[in-house]
């Protein structure tokens, strides 16, 4: 239900109240109308107003000490006061005005229409004041829910890493028991049997870090500062080229680029990246890798690419969905989670991520932060 305005006018000329509220009839707001100082007083601690309109000479408590005594209050000190006064006015009593807590001044006789627009002003300043309040505290609300389901990620989280992980160990482990003690019995039907398990359970143990990993990286806090990207790039190339010695890869890394990012996020998505690269150019005798950057509409684009097996376009939707994999098991393996992370990180970057390839001509992975 919509609460409706309310205008307070302060005047100890009944003639004066009178003819404002003449003035006010085609505004949408209740009038609440005050006789002196403490008569308005009292009225704002039973009202919510929009606008006060002020007479300034008055007896006992003028205009000046009343908007003054407003400004005290925590109730009221927001409270938009237009002072209206029949005075000769100079510029220090203007400034008297201004000072007392006026937002405007207006000498009578006045145009009517001017005073009624300028209520209108304040009117919807307060009705977007109100609505503002509200979506704060819809906001405020709705980040409690969230730190609940956060809470309650955390949990799943840990059941998942624990409960669920737990029986898949055992799976494992007690076939390859059976394996290695029953060996001699089993038949060929029976080993590849059992191994399919085996191969099932730690599939699905593969799995659920990817899920665990995604909700982690959904988590983490970002904490952004100035990060070596030509640094990182070379550190998962020499990490690589350690791993499989024997493999004949050129890496081109541009020198100096850098971003403001989460290190720890920025890092993933390179690991990933680079990772990507080097497995869908292993069945290639010699390889090349590049990372560097472009200029880009106002961004830094930076890339990843390679020459390796490449992919269809016509699927490259698929590619930064989880579990979503473009290539058979046989030929490269994987889970089908990387991209998934990276996308998510770049988007929690501010970012996008978009990919250009062709089948056996490589691929091109671009990103913005």
């Amino acid at each position: 239900m919509t609460v409706k305005q309310k205008i307070l006018i302060v005047d100890d000329k009944k003639e004066n109240i009178v003819a404002l509220r003449h003035v006010l009839r085609e505004v949408e707001a209740e009038v609440i109308e005050a006789n002196n100082g403490n008569e308005a007083l009292a009225a704002t601690l039973h009202h919510d107003f929009a606008v006060g309109l002020l007479d300034v000479q008055m007896p006992g408590m003028n205009g000046f000490e009343l908007a003054e005594l407003l400004r005290g209050e925590e109730r009221t000190r927001e409270l938009p006061i237009i002072f209206l006064s029949a005075a000769d006015c100079d510029a220090e009593y203007l400034f008297k005005g201004y000072q007392a807590g006026a937002v405007d001044f207006m000498l009578k006789p006045f145009d009517h229409r001017v005073l009624v627009s300028k209520v209108e002003v304040f009117l919807r300043l307060d009705r977007q004041g109100r609505e503002l309040k509200e979506a704060l505290r819809q906001l405020s609300e709705r980040t409690v829910e969230l730190k609940d389901l956060v809470e309650e990620l955390e949990s799943f989280s840990y059941a998942v890493s624990h409960d669920l992980k737990a029986p898949l160990r055992s799976i494992d482990g007690f076939t390859r028991a059976i394996l290695e003690s029953q060996a001699g019995k089993l038949d060929e039907q029976g080993i590849q049997d059992f191994n399919r398990v085996r191969a099932a359970a730690q599939r699905m143990g593969l799995l659920i870090d990817g899920l665990l990993e995604l909700s982690r990286i959904t988590r983490h806090q970002l904490k952004t500062r100035p990060v070596d990207i030509t640094a990182i790039a070379c550190e998962v190339a020499a990490r690589l080229k350690d791993a499989e010695h024997d493999r004949n890869v050129e890496f081109v890394i541009a020198p100096g680029l850098c971003a403001e990012a989460d290190e720890h996020l920025l890092r993933a998505v390179l690991e990933n990246l680079i990772g990507n690269a080097w497995k869908y150019t292993s069945k290639k005798p010699s390889a090349r890798i590049e990372v560097g950057s472009l200029p880009g509409d106002g961004r830094t684009v930076y890339f990843v690419r390679d020459d390796g097996a490449g992919f269809d376009m016509a699927y490259a939707d698929k590619l930064f969905s989880a579990f979503q994999r473009l290539h058979r098991s046989a030929d490269f393996t994987g889970m089908g989670i990387g991209l998934a992370t990276v996308k998510r990180i770049v988007v929690r970057h501010g970012g996008r991520i978009w990919a250009e390839a062709a089948p056996g001509k490589g691929a091109a992975f671009f990103f913005t932060l």
